[in-house]
């Protein structure tokens, strides 16, 4: 999996590339809104920039984003249980080198993880050890934890697609937690952009004690050029992992403590609907203008997993070997923020078929 994402990297930096319809960014008509006076104030108007800026020592951030999850989760969190940091890919960072300063060279995971994990525990070497046949959201899915006490990781939702992990699942790992003493890692990076209009994450009911959530406000707005995320971690565990954070990767720009507490109060205010219905629209007029031959029903996120009726070599995109998936032949992850790559995609819905992929009359 890491070597197919290698290649995909190099050639979407070579001029000419193909159109990238499986990428990473975002784009919405409603960044100013989300950003306030970000939007046009320089940082040194707003801020102390002769300062260092410190996330983990900034009390007010982490009580915001103790009540926003307390609000959208119904979960009793505090100050006591936020690491916050300058984006996701930090605290990936922070979690795999605290795997191996603790001993843990081997945990177990349900597929798919984000390529970034995988690369950090294939450097790191720990072992990742599958505990499951298919995805979670899969009907077929066969979740098989070990009865010792180990580290899963999970991604919820299971972001190529859209797709939120079962509450039946769910349970069963927190009741296999509460046997076992295991701790579970959540891979939150997607959560909170619920199709539906809720709010409130299954994930946050494991047992906190046992649970770390890795949660992204900067997808959760789209707005992936400030760097914040944090993670929920059981509270014994708290000035441990702050710690070790600190001291991997420092201070964050001042720039980006301004935006984690401008997303803190987003999210404590009217939230990312109007992000979510721009992404539900972009889905429909995709779908309505028949460049689809088929795709994957979507609950959660800005990606849709889908087959074209053109053959998908025509774009540079991420088909299923990419995410440890089998079956699904033909079908891409699907960027429905990425405006261009859309555009292209419609575009071929007119364009006349091989006779070979036409389809069979009956």
């Amino acid at each position: 999996m890491l070597e197919w994402h290698e290649l995909v990297e190099a050639e979407r930096q070579q001029p000419g590339a193909r159109v990238f319809v499986s990428d990473y960014n975002g784009g919405h008509p409603f960044i100013e809104d989300y950003l306030g006076e970000l939007a046009h104030t320089a940082p040194g108007r707003l801020a102390d920039i002769s300062r260092y800026s410190g996330l983990d020592e900034d009390a007010s951030l982490r009580a915001k984003i103790a009540e926003m999850h307390r609000q959208y989760d119904g979960a009793a969190y505090t100050p006591r249980h936020v690491v916050p940091g300058g984006g996701s890919s930090g605290l990936l960072g922070t979690f795999a080198t605290w795997l191996v300063l603790t001993g843990r060279r081997r945990v177990h995971y349900v597929p798919p993880v984000y390529y970034k994990l995988a690369y950090l525990f294939r450097r790191m070497g720990i072992e990742p050890v599958p505990a499951a046949r298919g995805h979670a959201y899969q009907p077929h899915f066969d979740l098989r934890l070990p009865e010792q006490r180990t580290v899963l990781v999970l991604t919820d939702p299971v972001w190529y697609a859209g797709k939120r992990v079962p509450a039946t699942v769910l349970e069963q790992i927190g009741a296999w937690q509460e046997r076992t003493g295991s701790l579970v890692f959540v891979d939150g990076t997607f959560q909170y952009m619920r199709w539906d209009g809720q709010r409130r994450e299954r994930s946050a009911h494991l047992p906190r004690d046992k649970t770390l959530r890795l949660v992204c406000p900067t997808k959760y707005l789209s707005i992936h050029g400030y760097r914040c995320a944090h993670l929920l971690v059981p509270e014994r565990l708290r000035e441990e992992v702050a710690e070790l954070h600190m001291n991997l990767h420092g201070d964050v720009a001042v720039s980006d403590r301004l935006f984690a507490h401008r997303a803190a109060d987003v999210m404590l205010g009217e939230g990312n609907r109007a992000l979510v219905r721009h992404v539900r629209d972009n889905h429909r007029a995709l779908v309505d203008s028949g460049a689809l031959s088929a795709r994957m029903p979507v609950e959660a996120g800005f990606f849709l997993f889908a087959r074209l009726r053109v053959p998908h070599r025509w774009f540079l995109a991420l088909d299923g070997k990419y995410f440890e998936l089998d079956g699904h032949a033909g079908y891409i992850r699907i960027n429905l923020l990425n405006r261009p790559g859309l555009e292209a995609l419609m575009a071929t819905a007119d364009v006349p078929l091989p006779s070979a992929l036409r389809p069979v009359s009956a």
